[in-house]
């Protein structure tokens, strides 16, 4: 199954959507555009990639969703999402803390995505996380960009982290004139790739994530060890 150009503006009509009966009327349609392809999207991605990292956990099980429980219905508010996502990492044992994960969102009004990316990395670290991870890269980063700067991965990815947090001013306890500051100052640790609606309606999205992911693996992994 894949992705069609009626699944972002279905995505977008659902989070209008106040009448609890709004996806059965359209069940067909959610099925065929949008929960039919992502727990096809879910299931090829675990295939592909769960003997390679065995440590990771790929959900499957009750993704695809889009109606809201009822007690998280505001009233008068949409009883469904106008997103869906995947997040495939390593099982945490701390409700505040998460482990570099792999992750696909379909995000049609999200203001900084406005469509459909692909990520990996560090999101909302804890304060602990955070540290040890600019301490890493203080103490030495070289690790980092030899990946940025390699040419497989720069096939999958042109930008390295993203710079969607950062911190006003240098973090407490580094050197503000280190070279690496830009990296020290960010609040998370990503790599982000936006789709375009042909890549993400194309019968090749599957494969195309899996070498994503592999290449993100490579980031996660450098980053669980700056954590351990």
């Amino acid at each position: 199954m894949k992705f069609s150009s009626r699944t972002l503006p279905f995505l977008t009509e659902a989070g209008q959507q106040t009448d609890p009966n709004w996806l059965e009327q359209n069940q067909a349609t959610y099925e065929a555009h949008v929960r039919g392809p992502f727990i096809d999207l879910a299931e090829r991605l675990k295939a592909a990639l769960q003997p390679s990292v065995p440590d990771y956990h790929f959900p499957i099980k009750g993704i695809g969703r889009i109606k809201r429980a009822t007690h998280h219905v505001v009233s008068g508010g949409p009883c469904f999402k106008d997103w869906l996502s995947i997040s495939i990492s390593k099982p945490s044992y701390s409700r505040f803390e998460r482990n570099p994960h792999l992750f696909f969102g379909i995000l049609p009004n999200i203001p900084q995505y406005m469509g459909v990316v692909v990520a990996g990395g560090l999101f909302m670290p804890s304060g602990p996380q955070l540290r040890k991870v600019r301490s890493a890269i203080a103490q030495d980063a070289r690790l980092f960009h030899a990946l940025f700067d390699d040419p497989t991965f720069k096939a999958r990815f042109k930008t390295n982290f993203s710079r969607e947090e950062v911190a006003s001013r240098p973090p407490r306890g580094f050197d503000p004139d280190h070279p690496d500051m830009d990296w020290l100052r960010l609040k998370k640790f990503l790599v982000v790739k936006k789709l375009t609606n042909a890549e993400f309606t194309s019968r090749d999205l599957v494969p195309a994530v899996v070498e994503d992911f592999k290449q993100l693996v490579r980031l996660n992994r450098f980053l669980e060890n700056a954590l351990t």
